[in-house]
């Protein structure tokens, strides 16, 4: 190299200090490589080091072609340092608890909608952290709404399922659970002023120009909010749905709904759970009869890092969730894909406890014995105390009721001693007087408190005194009637009454008040030993909770890894059944049981715990948060990108060092080399060019084998067992086409689900269920390839990508080794010798690290290619559904499953073939991809 394009920045100091944090940057990837944390603070480092190196550069740019190279070479490098997602999938059937568990995970009270009857169970929703600065966009979402040409397809579908062939409402649309009422509800949603006779004569034209649903269609509405309130009414407007069961109420339908037009709902927010990558993904199902939803969740499936199965821990023993949730057909998925260590299991609602049921299930009566024997004692005296205080308040009562009678009879002896300071005769009131006062007080509608002494309890009309009916006698007659039989009253006996009855006032008050204070006492006893009652039933829960966690976990590990086995027999019996041997395990399932993750959760209890949810009683059985699974599952989801993280970063200052190593190398001149002639020189670069020149073949070598022996294993693992497997699919065709025809309780569609089946290219999830018809027609396929399939890309291609690695690795050493020698011999400098030794240290890991990256390029399109088989089924079958379609009238449906059979029989013998042909084409593909790949790298 010319030594003017070499240029000397010792001088300033900048290449001293530029080789020190050279030096930190390999210790940092040597000593931290597993250390996500120590190794994101590394790459900041780094791209601190790469602005200083291109500032230096750019001096040179006018006077050097290599600079500009290196500056772009560091623009290059510089593009890597983005932070990697995790796509975490959360999958569940409905009333798991998704939304719940999810925002506790992210400690809200209820940023993912919770109450949308159908929003909920179609939309795909995404959440991540909010990277966003602004105080005022702290929660922020981006609703995506469908397509204007998915909208049409999807409303034709609808109205197909809402009309009957005579072209009518029909009757099952008042069913929410049948087909024709799903579609009456996504059409009344969006249309929520047409009636049923209004939708009997609409056409798909006039609908689509209809403008409040025209100006959504494919847009995307972005909501930035400050607070989760503010967020989630605003997100609330866009996925809600209310109670289609009052769909002929007119104040129900007054606003349309959007939910049936979103696509995918993207939510940002702060939450520490997400802060290092993690996305998650609330999959609805890979099944949606909306193509476009359904292309979405396949899509997030494929990028899955993590999925989780959600089920409530009370039906997830029981129920062998663990085994029977996803279904054969999703583990096969897994199974492809490679994900089964992917995978994390949480039982929800561990709160849900029946503590009596719990306690023999468990056999936990004798251990919790003790506590059962005081919560027992404590309930008696509770049910005791309340006796006494339902015994007080009665007392009170007739005491109360005392007091009210020595009012009304003060009042008439008070009357009395007024008539007699007037100088009339007075006579003992009679009993019957004494009545109808006290029914004259009853009847009185108001009242207010008498002015005297005594008189703080007592009441008496605001209004004037009312005067009796006609029909009543007065006192006066009374007192006449009976004048010879009583003896006048002196004022003497007035008085000595009235004193007598205002102390038996005074006694009835005094009682009413020791009362009073003993139904105090008595109401702080209940609270205390309520108080305790929740400690001891707390302490039963903690315990039945702790052993029905520790047994869940047991279980569904137990559980899991027998169906992984199971379906691993099946498979290996139908590949080959004369030599499958039952006793030989196919994989460890021991580690598999071992490995599964499993999280005992309560939502509930740790968002009452952290303040939230503050209309909710507490929840007894959980002292802290701790103690609800919830912080160990947030630190899970944090934990699951700590890989993905840390080889991001590793490729990035893998890279880095070798540049930076590349660039000394460039660069350095300690003056310890000997001076060359240019004939020297001239026959040191001829050297070099014959040994680069072999280095280049020879990885065009190592290349070549690499892909070579990758085809074998693609060959015979895949390729080789198509002509077995093509014709068991082609055998099974026509049996599993006439099923779909047969009688419903012999497994068959209903006449309304084959239809709607058939109409969407023959996936559909409707009442009784998802059906994917491509998907059975390919079964025995996708069923006896799924080991091999596995074998290929789990173990036996990766290994070959760690050959190429390998023979890389010792031909760069071999080369290393010839220039040294030759370096030596002709006294290179001590400086360039040992940067040349430092590239060669550096090259192992940094291949190592790129080889994950084919990896990676490999498992996706592997798992693109493993998706193929389906559509390429789908494409073949579509003239099938077309027709079935089509077809109108009476016996249509007996002419639509002729029609059916009839393609299935003609089109079997090419399709599988065609579909396996075009999966074959797709991994070919990969691997001249891989080829690329595998060059660009070593050079």
């Amino acid at each position: 190299m010319d030594e003017r394009t070499s240029p000397q920045i010792d001088d300033h100091g900048e290449e001293s200090e530029g080789r020190r944090q050279h030096v930190f940057l390999q210790q940092l990837l040597e000593k931290n490589k597993d250390d996500p944390d120590v190794l994101e603070s590394g790459v900041q480092a780094g791209l601190g080091l790469i602005e200083k190196m291109r500032d230096s550069l750019d001096k040179y740019t006018n006077d050097s072609t290599d600079a500009s190279e290196w500056l772009n070479a560091l623009e290059a490098i510089k593009k890597q340092a983005v932070r990697t997602k995790t796509i975490v999938g959360v999958v569940g059937n409905t009333g798991a608890g998704k939304s719940s568990v999810i925002n506790a995970i992210l400690d809200e009270e209820k940023l993912v909608p919770t109450n949308c009857m159908r929003a909920c169970t179609a939309v795909v929703t995404e959440l991540s952290y909010n990277d966003c600065e602004d105080e005022n966009s702290k929660y922020r979402a981006e609703v995506e709404f469908i397509k204007q040409e998915e909208w049409q397809k999807d409303l034709e579908l609808c109205l197909t399922d809402l009309l009957d062939g005579s072209g009518n409402v029909s009757k099952d649309a008042s069913n929410a659970d049948s087909d024709a009422g799903i579609a009456y509800a996504k059409i009344k949603a969006v249309y929520p002023y047409h009636t049923r006779e209004m939708l009997k004569d609409a056409s798909i034209q006039g609908l689509m120009k209809e403008i409040s649903a025209k100006n959504l269609l494919g847009t995307t509405k972005f909501i930035n909010e400050r607070t989760p309130e503010q967020f989630h009414t605003r997100l609330q407007r866009w996925v809600d749905s209310k109670d289609r069961g009052k769909a002929d109420d007119k104040k129900v339908q007054s606003a349309m709904e959007y939910w049936p037009l979103i696509k995918v709902v993207k939510i940002y927010t702060k939450s520490p759970a997400l802060s290092t990558g993690a996305v998650i993904v609330d999959l609805p199902g890979v099944q949606d009869d909306n193509a476009a939803r359904r292309a979405v969740a396949e899509g997030y499936m494929k990028q899955c890092t993590g999925l989780w199965i959600l089920a409530p821990i009370t039906r997830a023993v029981n129920d062998k969730a663990a085994k029977n949730l996803l279904g054969d057909a999703f583990k096969r998925i897994l199974k492809y894909d490679g994900t089964y260590s992917a995978v994390t299991f949480i039982c929800s609602k561990t709160d849900d406890i029946s503590m009596t049921e719990a306690l023999d299930t468990l056999n936990l009566r004798d251990t919790a014995q003790k506590s059962l024997d005081e919560f027992d004692n404590n309930a008696a005296e509770i049910k005791k105390l309340q006796n006494q205080l339902k015994e007080c308040r009665e007392s009170k009562a007739a005491y109360r009721e005392s007091k009210d009678k020595f009012d009304e009879q003060i009042e008439v002896w008070e009357e009395l001693k007024d008539k007699i300071e007037d100088g009339k005769t007075v006579y003992e009131p009679s009993q019957s007087t004494k009545k109808r006062k006290r029914d004259s007080k009853k009847s009185k509608s108001t009242g207010k408190k008498r002015r005297g002494n005594d008189s703080d309890d007592d009441f008496i009309d605001d209004a004037e005194e009312v005067e009796s009916t006609e029909d009543e006698s007065s006192p006066e007659d009374d007192e006449a009637d009976d004048v010879e039989e009583r003896v006048p009253l002196t004022e003497d006996n007035i008085v000595a009454k009235l004193r007598e009855l205002k102390q038996q006032k005074k006694d009835a008050r005094q009682e009413e008040r020791l009362l009073e204070e003993k139904a105090s006492e008595l109401n702080d006893q209940i609270k205390h030993s309520k108080k305790r009652e929740f400690e001891l039933e707390s302490e039963i829960n903690a315990l039945i909770i702790q052993a029905r966690n520790e047994f869940s976990k047991t279980a569904i590990q137990e559980d899991f890894a027998l169906g992984i086995k199971e379906l691993d027999q099946e498979t290996a019996e139908e590949e080959d059944e004369e030599n499958w041997n039952p006793e030989e395990d196919i994989r460890d399932y021991e580690e598999v049981k071992r490995s599964l993750p499993v999280f005992c959760i309560s939502s509930r209890a740790y968002q009452k715990l952290s303040g939230r949810l503050k209309r909710d009683k507490a929840v007894p059985g959980f002292n802290n948060a701790e103690e609800t699974g919830i912080p160990q599952l947030q630190a899970h989801c944090k934990k699951l990108t700590e890989a993905g993280r840390a080889a991001a970063c590793r490729r990035f200052l893998g890279d880095l060092t070798q540049l930076m190593n590349s660039m000394e190398l460039w660069s350095s001149n300690d003056g310890t080399g000997v001076k060359m002639s240019e004939r020297e020189k001239k026959a040191e670069h001829a050297f070099l060019e014959k040994e680069l020149l072999k280095v280049g073949r020879g990885l065009d070598n190592i290349v070549g084998e690499c892909l070579d022996d990758m085809t074998a294993v693609l060959t015979e693992h895949i390729y080789d067992k198509y002509d077995e497997i093509i014709p068991k699919a082609a055998d099974a065709a026509v049996p599993t086409a006439t099923g779909w025809g047969a009688p419903k309780h012999a497994g068959g569609l209903h006449f309304q689900t084959y239809k709607a089946t058939v109409r969407r290219n023959g996936v559909y999830k409707g009442a009784s269920g998802p059906r994917d018809l491509n998907g059975e027609l390919v079964e025995p396929i996708i069923k006896n390839l799924a080991t091999g399939w596995e074998r290929a890309f789990q173990r036996r291609l990766p290994m070959q990508v760690a050959n190429f690695t390998r023979k890389t690795v010792n031909l760069l050493r071999h080369f290393n080794d010839v220039v040294q020698k030759r370096a030596q011999d002709t006294g290179a400098s001590l400086a360039g010798l040992a940067a040349l030794n430092r590239q060669l240290q550096g090259y192992e890991p940094h291949l190592n690290e790129h080889a994950k990256v084919v990896v990676e390029l490999m498992t996706a399109t592997q798992r693109d290619a493993s998706r193929e088989f389906i559509p390429a089924i789908g494409l073949a079958m579509s003239h099938a559904y077309l027709v079935c379609s089509e077809e109108r009238g009476g016996g249509m449906f007996m002419r639509m499953k002729a029609a059916m059979l009839d393609h299935v029989t003609q089109a079997r013998n090419t399709m599988f073939r065609d579909a396996c042909q075009g999966v074959k084409d797709n991994l070919n593909a990969m691997c001249e991809d891989i080829k690329q790949v595998m060059r660009d790298r070593a050079e």
